[in-house]
Order: C-alpha cells, then structure tokens, then sequence
C-alpha cells in the first residue's frame, strides 16, 4: 500500500502559498490533480482541514506539517509531499515555520489504511535525514526516489 501511495503521490517541488490556508488549499489542488476524488469535492475536503487546523495545528515541529483529512468522496488514499524552502508560519507544536509538507487524503471508509500512511509518515518526519535531502532533492523525481528509498528501510 505504501508503494502504490508513492508511485502515485503528487510532488511540489516549492510551494508558491505564503499562508497556510493558502498552502492547504494548493495541497488539496495537488491531490485533486491526481484523481484520488472529483473536483465538486474539493470545497468539502478544503472546509474540513480548515476545520481539523481551527482544533489544533497538523505541525509537528521539526519543520513538517502533516494535514490530512477523509472523505466519503475520496477514491484511494493519495500523498502530497511538498517543499516551502522559505517556511511557512503554520503555528507548529515547537513554533518553528514549516519547510515540510504532507497532505494525505483517503476514503473514510478504510481509517486503518489511513492510520497506517500516517505512521510512515509520522516516520519520515522524524528522520532528519529525509528532511534534510529532501530540502537537497533537485527536483520531482529525486524526490519520489527518496520516498522509494526511505519506504524500503520499513
């Protein structure tokens, strides 16, 4: 399942959002582009991170942000990883700007599946080493190798 999250995930290489209701809304843009549910449900989606942030902020510290959300509209679990090398004030649990961002959309019926992505997430968010090249990556493709390479070490 983690292997079919990557090979399909959506990747940003920089971020143009310089707020974070701006930042949610060009992830979400980035996971409709994939497919994973119709455009009509967007707005849905959009209004519930909204609503998941005003509770308490997906920013983990060490720079990562992980805002993820269900939905009945959602076809297959999807990934957004994307880069904001300026940082983004996103009120994270240490204060620090977030560089590091995973938006993760998936069906609310399969919440195992769902918890499941957001333990490997929750992994590489940990890894200083995954933050690190991933900041270094040169482009889209490096990047879904290092999410290729780190998933292999699971």
């Amino acid at each position: 399942m983690i292997a079919q999250l990557i090979e399909a995930a959506a990747l940003v290489g920089e971020l143009e959002a310089k707020t974070k209701e701006g930042a949610l809304k060009e992830l979400l843009g980035a996971a409709e582009s994939t497919g994973a549910f119709p455009t009509k449900a967007a707005k849905v989606l959009g209004k519930r991170l909204a609503e998941r942030e005003a509770i308490g902020s997906t920013g983990l510290g060490n720079t990562v942000a992980v805002p993820h959300v269900k939905g009945d509209e959602v076809a297959r679990s999807t990934l957004v990883l994307a880069r904001c090398k300026k940082g983004l004030e996103w009120q994270a649990i240490d204060g620090r700007p977030v560089h590091v961002l995973f938006l993760l959309v998936s069906p609310a019926a399969a919440p195992e599946n769902h918890l499941k992505c957001l333990r490997w997430i929750a992994g590489l968010a940990r890894s200083a080493d995954f933050r690190r090249f991933l900041m270094d990556a040169p482009d889209a493709t490096a990047m879904r190798e290092l999410l290729r390479e780190m998933s292999s070490k699971e």
